[in-house]
């Protein structure tokens, strides 16, 4: 090789070199910026996540079984549930990592609104005034029949929801079957509770005389507990589906998230996700003294 080859090839080389190293460059001074400014720079949204190199996911986690916290030490917790495993699950085919920020479902809302998170995963429904505040995915899952589960022993006093004037009924604070609760049931009281396992740990001391579920979970739950029956009367419901929220005018974003969304549909991931977030959910159930 002539000595003006081997110059030529050593240039070239270097350069290479040199690129791959601006490029690493970039990337590292990008993850080291305030998220941000970052933000402000970039083009868009999913170019800011990627230069970032994670996505914001805001939740809530007092709604089992889409999303909740679990015991994992004397101080520690983990985020746990469906929602949560379909956030990491989303960071992972994007190739970035996830940051959750736990919030309580309205700020969740005001955080997507205002930018401060990417996506929110809320177990959410898509109400009108909540499409002001952000764009919404597709569905990604559709509720069952909304149905009574209650004490064996009362399944044949308590088949029809005329039945339950008077009565007081459990529901979990902010879900669907709450909403049906007060709009289907106003002779009925409604205890409101944290999550699913507290309204049925209710239920089996007697606080309350039925739960509010959806059915998938309440055949779960009567797996576990045979002395509680579905009360053969359900809440009337036209399936709305559940949705998550991108912040607004960020399309690029929304369609990779859909893109994911139609993979996690097509294999049914949803579905096994919730199951195990259910039976996580009841576990936290205490044994009655």
């Amino acid at each position: 090789m002539t000595g003006k080859k081997v110059f030529a090839a050593c240039l070239v080389a270097m350069t290479i070199v040199l690129t791959a190293g601006c490029s690493g460059n970039m990337l590292w001074a990008s993850a080291s910026r305030e998220p941000e400014e970052v933000r402000r720079e970039a083009e868009n949204r999913m170019e800011a996540v990627e230069l970032l190199g994670k996505i914001s996911i805001g939740i809530s986690t007092d709604y089992a079984p889409f999303a909740f916290q679990i015991p994992i030490g004397e101080d520690a917790f983990s985020y746990v549930g469906a929602d949560v495993e379909l956030g990491r699950y989303i960071a992972e085919e994007l190739g970035v990592d996830v940051e959750f920020r736990e919030m309580e479902f309205e700020d969740c809302l005001t955080a997507v609104e205002e930018g401060s998170v990417d996506l929110v995963l809320l177990g959410m429904l898509p109400k009108a005034e909540r499409e002001k505040m952000m764009d919404f995915t597709n569905l990604y899952y559709e509720p069952g029949r909304q149905v009574i589960l209650v004490k064996k022993t009362q399944k044949d006093r308590l088949s029809d929801l005329s039945d339950y004037e008077g009565k007081t009924v459990a529901a979990q604070y902010g879900s669907l079957q709450a909403q049906l609760v007060t709009e289907q049931m106003p002779g009925s009281y409604m205890e409101v509770t944290e999550n699913v396992s507290e309204a049925i740990l209710m239920l089996r001391l007697g606080s309350v005389d039925g739960v509010v579920l959806d059915e998938a979970m309440a055949e779960l739950i009567l797996k576990e507990h045979t002395e509680l029956a579905l009360s053969g009367t359900e809440l009337a419901y036209e399936a709305e589906g559940i949705v998550g929220g991108v912040v607004k005018g960020e399309t690029e974003l929304l369609e990779r998230v859909n893109e994911i969304l139609e993979k996690v549909s097509g294999e049914k991931l949803y579905f096994e996700w919730l199951d195990a977030a259910n039976q996580q959910a009841m576990s936290l159930n205490p044994p009655i003294p």
